[in-house]
């Protein structure tokens, strides 16, 4: 009998090793693995139809993907983990691991981001501003966000900037009737305010409902997030300014980035640089749905005399830039320029 017994243990045991060495999809090599599986969370603020969305899909899909499952991606839009400032302090602090915002959203944390707001300082070019993107100069830009503790891994084109409003705004003489909501960048402050416009800082998830009750009657955006987030039922007039390019980073915490495996790292690293290259698409087609799709909006093309008024404050913008970030904003914004400058 205890020989039975032995026997029927001895095959039980087999079995179960056979099968501790199939159960991860028939990759062996994390056989008896004790690693623990790296739960990230990704924050944004916008809908899930939103370039920003698409992005975090694409980079969820290729960092499971490539790390068997070492990492395992969560993904909260439509603010889930709080608003801009409070999902870049948590990116800070580490409680949340990666989050995509606008460079203008993170200029409370590290002043430098403000360059993309200076206006008419990008190419109006889209694909001479994704060239751009990926010049040595603008990758010295994205580096400084590392001494304040986030490393910025890739760029997301969200779309050229409109001057949408209740009331058409095509003549610099109709900006001092605007009640403006900006994301919030002391740049964009500065320059409205020279403008006569002292605009609104106003929470995204706050919009819609500002522009109903009177609140702010314009707004300084792109055409596909007005498309998305449905402003077009409040505010129907939108003048194609391009004076700005929305510009995003894909940015993780520092810290929990330098202590993964090298290995991670890379995969993490690849994935948003695969993933950001998709914002531009979803960019595309939603602008070329929303000219056809947004009932009762008119677009418009500014006067000689708006852009030119946008266009006084570029050098203006910036002086003050170089008096907010010394030294090393000088040297960032000559780079940017020059790197421009090699485009054409």
């Amino acid at each position: 009998m205890k020989k039975v017994i032995g026997l029927i243990l001895a095959v039980t045991l087999t079995l179960t090793g056979c099968a501790s060495k199939t159960n991860s999809g028939g990759d062996s090599s994390n056989a008896g693995s004790s690693e623990k599986q790296i739960v990230m969370k990704i924050g944004h603020t916008q809908i899930e139809q939103s370039p920003r969305h698409a992005v975090s899909l694409k980079f969820k899909e290729y960092v499971e993907k490539e790390s068997n499952g070492r990492i395992a991606v969560q993904i909260y839009p439509n603010s889930q983990l709080g608003n801009s400032k409070e999902q870049v302090e948590g990116l800070q602090t580490g409680s949340i691991e990666m989050v995509v915002f606008p460079t203008t959203s993170v200029t409370d944390f590290q002043p430098i981001f403000t360059l993309p707001d200076i206006p008419y300082l990008f190419p109006t070019d889209q694909q001479k501003l994704l060239e751009l993107y990926k010049t040595d100069e603008f990758k010295a830009f994205m580096a400084t966000g590392d001494e304040k503790g986030f490393k910025a891994l890739a760029t997301l084109f969200e779309g050229y900037s409109t001057i949408s409003s209740k009331d058409p705004v095509t003549e610099a003489d109709q900006l001092k009737d605007m009640k403006l909501r900006i994301i919030g960048s002391n740049i964009a402050k500065t320059y409205y305010t020279n403008l006569g416009v002292p605009p609104n800082v106003i929470a995204f998830s706050e919009v819609y409902t500002s522009l109903q009750t009177g609140r702010i009657n314009s707004l300084d955006i792109p055409i596909s997030q007005m498309y998305e987030n449905k402003f077009y039922e409040v505010c129907e007039n939108m003048t194609e300014t391009k004076h700005f390019a929305l510009t995003s980073f894909i940015m993780v915490n520092k810290n929990w980035y330098d202590a993964l495996p090298e290995d991670l790292q890379k995969i993490i690293t690849d994935g948003a640089e695969v993933a950001a290259p998709a914002a531009a698409g979803v960019v595309d087609d939603t602008t070329a749905k929303a000219r056809t799709d947004m009932p009762g909006v008119q677009f418009l093309q500014p006067s000689e005399d708006l852009v030119e008024k946008l266009k006084e404050q570029t050098s203006k913008m910036e002086e003050e830039y170089v008096k907010i970030n010394g030294d090393k904003g000088k040297q960032i914004l000559d780079g940017i320029k020059q790197a421009i400058q090699g485009l054409n």
